[in-house]
């Protein structure tokens, strides 16, 4: 049974950009998280090297289930949700770069309301939110992983 790989994407240059590798560190240092973990404070996935990440999952872990996280801006109702999909994600979207979907599983974090300039929600968002969010959804994959080894799925 191959390891889950979890992708942190994100760039602790811009706070609302953090949450991927804060829940990269988290999953790593506080919860010993028994998968390959890319991204974190200090070794980020960016779009600098966001295709090389890419290339190195489908070569070293074809048979895993990546779970890729990132964060992202939307509707003003919806800051402070995590969102889940069962196909993935695409990074980079609010800056509207044009990057291929990664993972199994996307998590999304709503960090920020889209705006005319999202970089600018971005830059300006509450530390204590990206950090509430980022202890979630760590826990959450945490809690995941662990009942889904508890049960015997075979990830």
């Amino acid at each position: 049974m191959a390891l889950p790989v979890i992708l942190c994407i994100g760039s602790s240059q811009v706070i609302g950009d953090s949450l991927g590798p804060m829940v990269g560190d988290l999953l790593r240092e506080r919860y010993r998280t028994p998968a390959y973990v890319y991204g974190g404070i200090k070794a980020p996935v960016n779009g600098v090297n966001y295709h090389d990440y890419c290339f190195h999952l489908k070569k070293m872990h074809p048979d895993s289930l990546v779970i890729a996280v990132d964060a992202c801006v939307g509707e003003e109702k919806d800051v402070g949700k995590i969102k889940y999909s069962a196909k993935g994600l695409k990074a980079g979207e609010a800056l509207k770069k044009n990057l291929p979907r990664v993972g199994d599983i996307g998590i999304l974090g709503v960090v920020a309301p889209r705006g005319s300039d999202n970089l600018f929600s971005l830059m300006n968002c509450s530390y204590s939110l990206i950090a509430n969010m980022s202890e979630r959804i760590a826990y959450n994959i945490f809690s995941f992983l662990s009942l889904s080894t508890q049960k015997g799925v075979n990830l």
